[in-house]
């Protein structure tokens, strides 16, 4: 049974996963297109997902928070500059297949 095995660790320790996962984020929203196994898009997907969501309030807070996610200037720059207005009139921030799997 599956019980509590809610996250794909990827086969790393929590320290190198979460960093993994973070420079795939930063490269994903810098380049905005990547290119990686289905397991690792799957698990972007659900990291990136709430930063985005969380890029549509431009706030000092906001920031802070995806920044402590993120770890890079540029791409938090990026992400509030650009991505966001972007999806600012969308219900939700699905990102779309295509950004991951070509």
């Amino acid at each position: 049974m599956r019980h509590n095995k809610a996250i794909n660790h990827l086969g790393r320790k929590s320290g190198h996963r979460k960093a993994l996962l973070a420079n795939m984020a930063s490269s994903l929203i810098l380049e905005k297109r990547i290119t990686t196994t289905v397991a690792k898009a799957k698990a972007l997907k659900s990291y990136v997902e709430p930063l985005i969501t969380k890029s549509k309030d431009d706030s000092t807070h906001s920031r802070r928070v995806v920044f402590s996610y993120l770890k890079n200037k540029e791409a938090v720059s990026e992400l509030f500059r650009t991505v966001a207005p972007k999806i600012a009139d969308r219900r939700k921030s699905s990102l779309t297949a295509s950004l991951f799997f070509r």
